[in-house]
């Protein structure tokens, strides 16, 4: 059986790692010209972290980012109202990571060109469509160098292109898309000195206004050597079903 992986991102990487795992070839198609370290912070709760050491990328992530010890929920004024533990400390078997995006992305992808080799990621190769048969898919790309077209044959294809996915708009051609629940959210990542443990994530603000702050990893610079905080900022109420409608 050969896969075909739409998306070179978390998701696309991960699944190439799991394919690996039990033998089964597989090549990863991405859009873009090469593979950035971009995004900001994100928490990798214990499931996840569980699939991720089954691939044994548990010390290497340990290197980049932060076992979160506890999560302390706080009002717009920052009175604590509750705090509980996370992980390890919440009786977990393996951790709760805050770390940065890009910096996961680059452990799973230095994980793939190590497993599988770099001609198993093609990149600048945009997704356009797919023809199925009984047995067989075919995926079709357009090189963004140059616009040729190109073509990979497989057993099954996945895609892993993202909240815009171009496969899943193909399966689902008559959705009407995407509606905005009536939340604008800013999200950003700074160098900064550690605060508390040093390993503790905090929710302040209401139902309205929300932040969100947590260490994300070592800083990038030498000034602020302590910690990198990944920071989210929401505003706006949600909007229920029927008014979204």
């Amino acid at each position: 059986m050969h896969v075909v992986i739409v998306g070179a991102g978390i998701g696309g990487l991960t699944l190439a790692l799991m394919l690996n795992r039990r033998r089964l070839p597989c090549e990863v198609y991405e859009a873009s010209p090469r593979i950035r370290e971009l995004g900001v912070g994100i928490n990798v709760l214990p499931h996840a972290i569980a699939e991720l050491g089954e691939l044994g990328l548990l010390q290497r992530l340990d290197a980049v980012g932060v076992r979160t010890r506890e999560l302390i929920y706080a009002n717009r004024f920052g009175q604590e109202i509750w705090r509980e533990p996370r992980g390890l400390d919440a009786g977990y078997k393996v951790p709760q990571l805050s770390i940065h995006r890009g910096r996961l992305q680059g452990v799973l992808f230095d994980a793939v060109v190590a497993r599988l080799g770099r001609k198993a990621i093609h990149t600048g190769h945009a997704f356009t469509a797919f023809t199925q048969g009984e047995g067989a898919v075919k995926a079709r790309f357009r090189r963004t160098a140059g616009g040729a077209r190109v073509t990979a044959a497989g057993d099954v294809l996945v895609g892993c292109d993202g909240i815009h996915s171009g496969v899943r708009r193909q399966l689902f051609a008559h959705e009407a898309g995407l509606r905005w629940n009536g939340v604008l959210m800013w999200r950003g990542a700074t160098n900064a000195r550690s605060f508390l443990d040093g390993r503790t994530m905090i929710v302040a603000g209401g139902f309205n206004n929300k932040l969100v702050l947590y260490p994300v990893g070592k800083g990038n610079k030498a000034r602020h050597p302590a910690h990198q905080l990944g920071c989210h900022l929401s505003h706006g109420r949600r909007l229920e079903p029927a008014a979204a409608a």
